[in-house]
């Protein structure tokens, strides 16, 4: 099981023998336990923390939150909305991270001043986030998160969606119109992502919308040294609906991170019959 934050509060990262800290952090309308399978999949070389974002007032305070309570520098990995507080986080705080693993980050601003097209894209999203507005208002949710549901997922998604999840979608409102609109505002610039150094991953899911996937580029092409990877036939939510392709992916990525460097030895003291060998890869 995932660290809950309540967990992590009295504890550090560090009391967590023998195992390295990845602070996993979820999209809007999700929670925490979108992280479980990777928590499994990574389990004896990595302790997954996951906390719960919607337990905060605002993505300000949960990244206020995390900042004052890391001690040391984690792997952050994050998704949609998630993957934008890792990015801001890397950007003000980047002694804190060890490496960034983004899917899909919902820094939506960065359309704002774009190009025509890129315009276009950010147009669609304020149009979006005034509907869901106006449903909250109104108390109506499921009429904010039926036009939030069929904007990510097509038309008559929101229909095809079981009540019980259709009930416990509409109760995430008012926190994902207010993080939607948030990112809609955010002020920092994409040149600001050039100035991240820790290795980074960056990942899309082609059936995703295109305004996720042309965000997704944009930071990609910023972050220096990027590797953008790209998964073909998923969507928006490929952690839950691919993880036998995302987690691999993670894992991956932060084991080439970790894994310790050989260090080479003068040819003239090798030896034929004790050859150098490389140590195991955490």
């Amino acid at each position: 099981m995932n660290t809950t934050w309540a967990e992590l509060s009295r504890s550090t990262f560090t009391e967590v023998e023998f195992r390295l800290p990845v602070l996993a952090l979820h999209g809007a309308a999700s929670s925490s336990t979108q992280w479980h399978g990777l928590s499994d999949y990574l389990r004896g070389s990595y302790h997954v923390v996951a906390p719960d974002l919607s337990a905060f007032a605002s993505s300000d305070s949960a990244k206020s939150a995390i900042e004052a309570m890391v001690d040391e520098p984690v792997h952050l990995v994050g998704h949609l909305h998630g993957a934008a507080l890792a990015l801001e986080i890397a950007l003000e705080r980047p002694e804190l991270v060890r490496s960034l693993t983004l899917i899909e980050p919902t820094a939506f601003h960065l359309l704002r001043d774009g190009a025509p097209s890129d315009r276009a894209l950010f147009a669609e999203l304020v149009g979006l986030a005034n509907r869901m507005k106006i449903a909250v208002e109104a108390h109506d949710p499921a009429s904010g998160m039926s036009a939030y549901v069929d904007f990510w997922y097509g038309r008559g998604a929101w229909q095809r969606t079981s009540p019980g999840l259709r009930q416990m979608l509409a109760s995430h409102l008012p926190r994902t119109a207010a993080d939607l609109a948030a990112s809609l505002v955010a002020s920092w610039p994409a040149g600001g992502c050039a100035r991240i150094r820790c290795p980074t991953l960056v990942v899309m899911a082609l059936e995703s919308p295109a305004v996720s996937l042309r965000v997704t580029e944009i930071v990609a092409e910023t972050i220096p040294g990027a590797r953008l990877a790209m998964i073909a036939d998923a969507g928006h939510m490929a952690p839950l609906t691919d993880p036998h392709i995302v987690d691999p992916m993670i894992g991956a990525h932060l084991k080439a991170v970790d894994r310790p460097r050989r260090k080479r030895r003068p040819w003239h003291k090798a030896s034929p019959r004790s050859p150098a060998t490389c140590l195991p890869a955490i």
